[in-house]
């Protein structure tokens, strides 16, 4: 009898600790990214990598999802005033909180510098030394600062598709991105064939969720539900679903 309390009452905390059907879960996505990690519609989330993950993980959780698309400038403003629950796609260098909970690994990336055909590849990070390089307002290099100091002189933008239409446009010869965007542009932009197939990489890095502690969800709920996508499959799905023939 008292083994099947015991049962009942650690069922019902469970129970307890999740939330009711339907519950809203806010993510938060900054307007900085692009395909394939999003596309937006009037200025609202509509598609990419990271709604599709955001969707799944939601089901996984059984909470219902929304998504505020806000400048990557504020996105961290938003978590800590509790407007946002979560923000995925980061690391914990890239915002000034130290209180953020990080959950297990989302997305695998690298980060590279990259040019259009007629630019001379590049070797090292010292040949970046004083030229304007296309970078996103709100985002950190840490390896470009430590490499180059002063003679990093960024060319900021608001997104990586601004980024790369002043790239093609020669306002610049190289930009910063990361590989899963330009691995998709490079299949999928119009003027694909314009854009080198050469890209220094910076570094590889794996992108995170962030959640403020007392949250509407534990970091144990979080990674619970990454863990389930990837054993069923849905999230190696998710990824294959945006890498275009050639």
């Amino acid at each position: 009898m008292k083994i099947g309390f015991l049962l009942y009452s650690s069922l019902f905390s469970c129970a307890m600790a999740l939330p009711a059907r339907g519950a809203e879960l806010v993510f938060g996505v900054s307007t900085g990214s692009a395909m394939p990690m999003t596309r937006f519609l009037h200025d609202e989330l509509a598609g990419g990598l990271l709604k599709d993950v955001g969707d799944a993980l939601a089901r996984e959780l059984n909470v219902r999802p929304r998504y505020l698309t806000l400048p990557r400038k504020r996105v961290e403003v938003a978590l800590a005033n509790g407007t946002v629950d979560l923000l995925c796609d980061l690391r914990p260098e890239w915002l000034d909180g130290k209180r953020w909970q990080w959950s297990d690994t989302v997305f695998s990336n690298k980060q590279i510098i990259v040019g259009r055909i007629d630019t001379p590849p590049l070797t090292t990070l010292r040949e970046l030394a004083g030229a304007r390089t296309g970078t996103i307002t709100g985002y950190r290099y840490p390896a470009l600062e430590r490499e180059l100091g002063a003679q990093f002189v960024r060319d900021d933008t608001a997104s990586d598709d601004l980024n790369l239409r002043k790239l093609l446009r020669r306002r610049f010869d190289y930009m910063l991105t990361n590989s899963l965007y330009y691995d998709y542009q490079r299949r999928a932009h119009a003027e694909r064939a314009r854009l080198s197939r050469a890209a220094l990489t910076v570094e590889p890095f794996d992108t995170y969720c962030a959640l403020p502690p007392g949250g509407k969800l534990t970091l144990a709920q979080i990674n619970h539900a990454l863990l389930a996508l990837r054993k069923n499959g849905r999230m190696q799905a998710i990824l294959e679903s945006y890498q275009p023939a050639n």
